[in-house]
């Protein structure tokens, strides 16, 4: 059975269209079951841009199996909204594949998803699928269809209920965390900045659901496996999302070749992991720049 699709929606009528446009295009549409999740306006000033999206989807006749809309009456915010979204779809079917608003899929995003989570699921060193990679050089001569690292990613993924049910999202060990210093210095290795974003979240600086599900797959040493060519592409980073700048260097090539991936029981790879950290800390340098350009 293909797993569903929870795809999260706020204000962003443009990039919802084009999101599911592009999910569209999948050949394994007529087999999945999408859910959409509708957030609440903030306000005013966003209730407009809420009831557009609204009426888009109440009209939405996609070629999915299935589709079910949930229109939340407030404003949950992102992490609140992914977490019960989640918990509510994957307690149904145990698996689940996740998708936000500004993500452009490739055609065979589906089926590289299904594919993965029929592949790992009884290998249970495994937490996640990627469907994004980070556009690294060391996948220039890289001959594998996947990869593996320690950390997990949140533009198109999948997992199961087995690992999702035992997140602790109130990261009840977190003054234990912050008294080991090796433990903190080997979490942050896996994204520069990650370290201080688990400290904001903790102190309510923050609202992530991300980084709360990133230190699970860490503390518990589950792996997630990244494609090579990356199935999605994320088209958020134009200013208008909640939680994005505007930023180039995450823009990817599709997959657009449809060759099938090949899945395979891989350990870390600690040179593209390293890689992902350097691209990561680059990608906060340049935004830091760009910051002062706009100051000066």
């Amino acid at each position: 059975m293909s797993a569903p699709v929870a795809l999260f929606a706020y204000k962003r009528l443009d990039k919802l269209q084009a999101c599911l446009n592009a999910l569209e295009k999948n050949t394994l549409i007529g087999e999945t079951d999408l859910f959409i999740f509708s957030d609440g306006a903030k306000g005013n000033d966003d209730a407009v841009q809420v009831n557009e999206v609204r009426d888009y989807l109440r009209s939405y006749a996609g070629g999915f199996k299935k589709i079910e809309i949930t229109e939340s009456s407030v404003n949950r915010g992102l992490a609140n909204s992914i977490i019960a979204g989640v918990t509510k779809v994957i307690n149904e079917y145990g698996k689940v594949i996740v998708v936000e608003d500004d993500l452009i899929t490739a055609s065979d995003f589906l089926m590289y998803m299904n594919k993965g989570l029929d592949f790992y699921k009884d290998f249970k060193e495994y937490g996640s699928i990627s469907a994004y990679t980070y556009a690294l050089s060391g996948l220039d001569e890289y001959e594998r269809d996947i990869y593996v690292t320690r950390k997990g990613e949140c533009w198109g993924w999948a997992t199961w209920n087995d690992r999702w049910e035992k997140v602790d999202w109130n990261v009840s060990d977190f003054k234990e965390y912050m008294r080991n210093r090796k433990r903190r210095k080997e979490f942050d290795s896996l994204q520069n900045g990650i370290d201080k974003m688990l400290i904001l979240q903790m102190k309510g600086k923050i609202d992530s659901w991300a980084v709360r599900w990133c230190y699970h797959l860490y503390k518990n040493q589950l792996l997630t496996v990244y494609p090579k060519i990356s199935r999605v592409n994320n088209i958020g980073f134009d200013g208008s999302g909640t939680h994005c700048t505007a930023d180039d260097i995450y823009k990817v090539p599709l997959n657009e070749e449809k060759t099938e991936c090949k899945f395979e029981r891989l350990g870390i790879n600690n040179r593209l992991e390293k890689e992902t950290a350097l691209f990561e800390r680059k990608g906060l340098l340049d935004k830091v720049m760009a910051l002062i350009r706009k100051l000066v």
